[in-house]
């Protein structure tokens, strides 16, 4: 996987990466949180499918917030957190 970064080709580094728990995605149930936005959900389904082309997913769990002008509804949230190892979340447009 390659992870572009918005700050352009600077060799400072201004914001660190959050620590990684996981070496590979392998066995690992993936969360998928929509925003309500058009083609979000689109996008983070093809996300989806394009990791579980090249890892041994164990599960994605596809789950969409109620509005994207408000943050994620706190039982969605332990929801999230319980049953997956990574959550990837996404807007659309």
């Amino acid at each position: 996987m390659v992870i572009l970064s918005p700050e352009g080709q600077s060799t400072e580094r201004l914001n660190e990466l959050a620590p990684r728990r996981f070496k590979s995605l392998d066995g690992l149930t993936i969360g998928l949180l929509g925003n309500t936005k058009l083609n979000a959900d689109a996008v983070l389904d093809a996300i989806g499918e394009l990791l579980s082309e090249q890892y041994n997913i164990e599960a994605l769990v596809h789950r969409t917030k109620p509005t994207f002008a408000r943050p994620a509804p706190p039982e969605l949230v332990d929801e999230i957190v319980e049953k997956c190892d990574v959550v990837i979340t996404g807007v659309g447009d």
